[in-house]
């Protein structure tokens, strides 16, 4: 069967047991491996991406290798690791100035060092065009796999919700985003949360959000059950942008690239879940539960399963 037929998860899910080890501290195709030393998870993200497709309007090599680590760490802290450290590999056309990819090697840098983390060197390549590939490692006590109850409470974690859809969709139609700090800030400059760290123990899952919080959630409801949203966060900036609320819920559904964390948690540890969070100075906004059945509904209605593939249009 072609790629395109086949789509980027049923991919996913044939590839990622291939030569996985038994008793890992995550199950495969989960945001992140590992494997245990002694008592302590080591965690191992890859992620790479093609230059021209994530170099929003206004972007430059900067902002992209920031976005490089970003993703890769995301995908490290909603399983509850400690980023430590990145490399690169890259990627360059023959004829590339030697400023762009030095920029591109200070942004990762940047945002490694915003999460306590180091670059620790990489790669080079010739290729017709730019692209990346980022490796992150982490150490994680209590590692956070997808998983969840019927029962259990959903939060959304972060304020980026809406935000990098509302960039992303500015970029496709040449939408200047002037007046719009907060919504330039979240896509250019996104950082995982260190502050999920905090939460450790008391979750029961945790995914990362980047191919849209409704796939992210999809992913949730494969597991074998139905996810009820009962609310999701408009901020006033997302609703002046989107111009109406239906258009907003839109881009908090569908946006991507959020590098923002859903978090399953029990009822029972909400209070403390809370007060952690709080004290952390980490945003949660509680979006709805999880319960037995399948699918994903928004106050009753089913939400349609759309998001991110790499290899369909």
């Amino acid at each position: 069967m072609r790629l395109k037929d086949l789509g980027e998860r049923a991919l996913l899910g044939k590839l990622a047991p291939i030569g996985y080890p038994p008793g890992a501290p995550l199950p495969p195709g989960d945001d992140a491996g590992g494997v245990w030393m002694g008592e302590v998870a080591w965690l191992l993200k890859t992620d790479g991406f093609l230059y021209r497709e994530v170099a929003l309007l206004g972007m430059g090599p900067f902002e992209v290798g920031w976005r490089g680590v970003a993703a890769t760490a995301s995908d490290l802290l909603c399983k509850m690791g400690r980023p430590l450290g990145f490399t690169l590999g890259l990627f360059l056309p023959p004829d590339l100035e030697e400023d762009f990819v030095l920029e591109l090697v200070k942004g990762a840098a940047e945002a490694a060092g915003r999460l306590g983390a180091v670059l620790l060197g990489g790669d080079t390549n010739a290729g017709e065009e730019v692209a990346l590939t980022v490796s992150g490692f982490a150490q994680a006590e209590v590692p956070l796999p997808r998983r969840a109850l019927p029962g259990d409470l959903l939060y959304l974690a972060g304020d980026r919700w809406g935000r990098t859809g509302a960039a992303i969709w500015a970029h496709h139609r040449g939408r200047s985003l002037q007046g719009f700090p907060e919504i330039r800030e979240a896509a250019f400059y996104p950082l995982p949360r260190l502050e999920l760290l905090a939460l450790a123990g008391l979750l029961r899952g945790g995914l990362d959000s980047s191919d849209g919080l409704a796939e992210t959630l999809w992913q949730l409801a494969g597991l074998g059950l139905r996810v009820d949203l009962e609310d999701l966060p408009f901020y006033p900036d997302v609703l002046a942008f989107a111009g109406d609320e239906v258009a907003a819920k839109e881009l908090v559904l569908y946006g991507g690239e959020e590098f923002e964390a859903v978090l399953v948690v029990p009822p029972e540890a909400e209070a403390q879940v809370l007060a952690r969070a709080e004290a952390a100075g980490l945003p949660l906004f509680r979006a709805g539960r999880v319960g037995e059945g399948e699918g994903v509904f928004l106050q009753g209605k089913p939400v349609p399963r759309r998001g991110y593939d790499h290899f369909r249009p």
